[in-house]
This record gives C-alpha cells, sequence and structure tokens, in this order.
C-alpha cells in the first residue's frame, strides 16, 4: 500500500489542481465571451446607426409645388408636401384658428418648432397619420389653409400640419414629424420614432 503522503503523491496532487484551477480559467473565459462581445456589438451597432442615421435620401428636384410625394421606408411611409407661394404666405402668419399653432403639444424635433414644422419652409415632410385612431390623412383642394382632412374624426390641417380648432375629435393634435434635412438638393429623412 503506498503511503498518501509520499513525495510523488503529494506532486501528482499538485499537477491536478493546477490543472483544474486552468480548466476553470478556460472555462470562465468561455462564458464571459459573450458577455464581452455584447458590449462590443452595442458599440458596432451604435456607429451603424450613426453611419445610417439618414433612411432615405431623395433629390427635391422630383417634388412639385402643391403636390403630395410619397416615400416609403420601413417604418412604414413619409409624404413630403412641396409647398405653393400661398402656402408659404399662409403660414408665415401665426393664425388663431389653430388648436396648437406653436406646436407645443405636437411631435416633432425640436428645432422644428415653428410656424413651418419642417427643415426647408417649401417641404413639409410628415407622417400622414392622425394620432388618435392612425387614420391616414387626405390633400384638400377645398382650401388654401385647411389643407389636410382625414376620414375618422374629419380633423382639418393646414400645410404645416397643424390641426385647426373646432374639427376633428378633442384629443387629435398636429401631424408628427420625422427627423429631416435638407442638403445639398437631397432630403434626407430620418428614423422616426412616435411619442408612446
Amino acid at each position: 500500500m503506498s503511503n498518501i503522503s509520499s513525495p510523488a503523491s503529494l506532486k501528482r496532487r499538485h499537477v491536478l489542481s493546477g490543472l483544474m484551477k486552468l480548466l476553470g480559467l478556460i472555462g470562465l473565459a468561455f462564458l464571459s465571451v459573450p458577455f464581452i462581445s455584447s458590449f462590443s456589438s452595442n458599440e458596432i451597432d451604435e456607429k451603424q446607426r450613426a453611419s445610417s442615421a439618414w433612411v432615405i435620401d431623395h433629390p427635391v428636384a422630383d417634388f412639385t409645388p402643391g403636390k403630395v410625394t410619397v416615400l416609403n421606408w420601413s417604418g412604414g411611409v413619409v409624404w413630403v408636401y412641396a409647398r405653393t407661394k400661398n402656402n408659404i404666405l399662409w403660414l408665415n402668419k401665426n393664425d388663431v384658428e389653430l388648436r396648437d399653432a406653436l406646436s407645443k403639444q405636437s411631435d416633432q424635433p425640436e428645432q422644428m418648432r415653428n410656424n413651418f414644422r419642417s427643415a426647408s419652409e417649401k417641404y413639409f415632410v410628415f407622417i400622414p397619420r392622425e394620432n388618435k385612431k392612425g387614420c391616414q390623412v387626405r390633400l384638400s383642394d377645398a382650401s388654401e389653409k385647411e389643407l389636410f382632412t382625414e376620414p375618422c374624426f374629419s380633423a382639418k390641417y393646414d400645410a404645416a400640419g397643424r390641426i385647426f380648432k373646432n374639427s376633428g375629435h378633442q384629443d387629435q393634435i398636429n401631424l408628427s414629424i420625422p427627423e429631416h434635412v435638407v442638403e445639398d438638393g437631397i432630403l434626407k429623412v430620418g428614423i422616426w420614432m412616435p411619442k408612446i
């Protein structure tokens, strides 16, 4: 019978103990890979989002005054209405007929909280659905000032998507505006997230 405390036995224990520690460290390394990669993939995702912040690029030369152009993107559709000179004149007036003329309760980028609610006075870029039931608006030719209407509550909107008083449902607000810019003759529309 061999002695348990013999030098060969102690040496074997030290070797086995060292191997177990090494295997434990290797196992920990494998377990930490998904955790570490989640951080690096977030950085990659953020870089990709930053480089593709503009999801639609469209030349403004394609837009005709008084007409709507429909642009498709992954979140649905965006409408671009090319304003007429009369539309622009109307929007320069701060009209008392509007429910939220200063767009305080509206959904738009902060820098577009103005009479035009857009990056350029020539183009109105918006989500063509009202906020109560998601009904799609229509371009109306009935009036220069009441430019858009919707069938669910008969709300009426001006050429900046601002809702008129005494029209529609009391909970309806101005039409939503996505992030956008006009640069070098190109309209760039960004990712839009509605308020929840």
